[in-house]
């Protein structure tokens, strides 16, 4: 995904792009995505504040905040038909939850700048039918179909003259002071600028693999709610979060369907992703029902794993790196395609020379 909006806004800049796919693309993460994107660099302001300091901390948010948006209005501008929908989402407080760290954590992000608001128990009633001590709304979340987005991208950088080679895997690189040179099973290409965007750093990025985890995302998806369960559901108008690490998603789809996203852990073994899969799945759509006992006895059309590689702080890898000459990065976007679009924006402003003064918070000079 992020590979394809590189490309696109590269050729578009008028440079010359070839893009290089070990395997199909779209067969990968990005097919696999959940589709759903945010505003935020991570789920908690205080906390990355108290991190990284506040400079730091509004940078990256403000960046993050403007992703969705821009990424909407380029999916226009290229007319991309992805079902890209931007909306408000909630990050609702159970009963009996904390409600003045959530309180604590709006008035942090207010006194930075950023957008956001409380709604109290009553609206989140009146909004969603579910009970709880309350919830910050934030702007500018939303849902779009990621392989379509993916492919749509794709399509607009060949229109630009991108030539994409799939199936050409990419086995040593070298570097001297002017260029970095990627060896393929039958041939090389020699250039100023390597942009690596890959899900998470394969064998020849060894050093940078301790940036990141891996770890697995599981998704369900219903078959179709009647009118008469969606009735009992609110207005289903928000994206739905929590407050809980890692968090869930909820997102009801245009066809009436629910989509619940979250159960993140650590990566199982390759022998037992199957059973971890029915066990992850089954749980969401156990948590699901909790929440809107209606759902309950509603069939799972589709559950699946989203590989992740997450960095480790949470924010999103865009940039060099000072051991890899003339190479660029995009890591740890966890297929947010809000992120994916803010990092290929990032590397297009470094390879022109504009890089707007934030970017250097998303590179992995902040972890040196």
């Amino acid at each position: 995904m992020s590979g394809a909006m590189v490309a696109q806004a590269c050729a578009a800049a008028g440079m010359k792009v070839i893009l290089i796919e070990g395997g199909r693309i779209g067969d990968g993460g990005s097919g696999r995505a959940t589709g759903l994107f945010s505003s935020e660099a991570v789920e908690s302001y205080r906390e990355l504040e108290a991190r990284t300091g506040a400079r730091a901390a509004r940078a990256l948010f403000e960046l993050s905040e403007h992703a969705p948006s821009d990424l909407a209005a380029a999916v226009k501008r290229l007319g991309i038909k992805a079902g890209l929908v931007v909306r408000d989402a909630a990050r609702v407080l159970p009963v009996g939850g904390p409600d003045k760290v959530l309180l604590r954590e709006l008035a942090d992000r207010k006194q930075a700048g950023l957008e956001a608001g409380w709604m109290s128990p009553a609206m989140v009633q009146r909004q969603t039918a579910l009970a709880s001590a309350g919830a910050i709304k934030l702007p500018d979340w939303g849902f779009v179909d990621p392989y379509r987005l993916t492919l749509g991208f794709l399509s607009a950088a060949i229109k630009k003259g991108v030539k994409v080679y799939e199936r050409s895997r990419i086995t040593k690189i070298k570097f001297n002071r002017k260029t970095a040179t990627a060896f393929l099973d039958g041939g090389a290409i020699t250039t100023e600028n390597l942009i690596i965007c890959i899900g998470e750093p394969t064998g020849l990025f060894k050093p940078l693999q301790r940036h990141l985890k891996q770890e697995e995302r599981y998704a369900v998806l219903t078959e179709p709610l009647p009118a008469a369960v969606r009735e009992e559901l609110g207005q289903q108008t928000l994206l739905l979060t929590d407050t809980v690490s890692p968090p869930h998603q909820l997102w009801f789809t245009a066809d009436h369907r629910a989509l619940f996203v979250g159960a993140d852990q650590q990566r199982p073994a390759s022998r037992l992703r199957d059973h971890t899969l029915v066990q992850r799945t089954g749980q969401l759509m156990y948590e699901l029902t909790r929440l809107y006992p209606a759902i309950s006895g509603a069939v799972p059309a589709y559950g699946w794993d989203v590989p992740l590689a997450h960095p480790v702080d949470g924010v999103l890898y865009a940039g060099a790196h000072r051991n890899f000459p003339h190479q660029l990065f995009a890591f740890g976007t966890s297929h947010d395609p809000a992120r994916a679009f803010l990092a290929s924006r990032i590397i297009l402003r470094a390879i022109q020379g504009k890089s707007d003064k934030r970017d250097v918070h998303f590179s992995f000079a902040r972890n040196l």
